[in-house]
């Protein structure tokens, strides 16, 4: 969540793997810890938010302005899930953001999207490699005009339990040309 929501990001030592104890100055990181699933995990999991991070304008371009930053859905609290994108000055793009605060997997949950076309899970904090459950949206999503959320169009995903979606814009479809 806070890697997807606007402002400067901030991990303190250790928390790239978990360490079990509070940083200490005058002792090592817990690098032994390493050796278990959980912690390795957490680093590697990390490390692709690094990279989603570096690789994603919209998640650093416009940090400090309003129009970097819009809900979809910020009072979803029977299903605790918050829903909103991240912008730049080009609509291609553009992010959404799903973050389910919920031990609940919804399957066929309909969202709101700013523009019809084409949306694909480009990171899913519950993939197995991260020790989560795997659940997810593994073809491209083509937003329906059904409106949700207020917005015209709409996409249906399966949200994992305890989980952040990242979804890219990827625009719409040509047209086939017509004689």
């Amino acid at each position: 969540f806070m890697m997807g929501h606007p402002g400067k990001k901030l991990l303190f030592m250790g928390q790239d793997f978990g360490q079990m104890d509070e940083w200490n100055e005058k002792a090592s990181l817990e690098w032994g810890l390493l050796k278990y699933d959980i912690h390795s995990q957490m680093k590697d999991y990390v490390k692709a938010l690094n990279h989603l991070y570096r690789t994603q304008p919209a998640l650093y371009r416009m940090d400090y302005e309003p129009e970097g930053f819009e809900w979809i859905n910020s009072i979803s609290a029977n299903e605790n899930m918050l829903v909103f994108t991240r912008n730049t000055e080009k609509k291609e793009d553009t992010l959404l953001v799903v973050a389910n605060f919920s031990p609940v997997t919804y399957e066929k949950h309909t969202v709101g999207v700013p523009w019809p076309g084409k949306y694909k899970e480009i990171f899913n904090s519950d993939r197995k490699e991260y020790g989560g459950s795997g659940a997810g949206n593994p073809r491209v999503k083509q937003s329906r005009k059904e409106e949700c959320d207020g917005r015209k169009d709409s996409i249906t995903i399966t949200v994992p339990p305890m989980s952040v979606l990242f979804f890219a814009y990827t625009g719409t479809a040509p047209r086939a040309a017509t004689n």
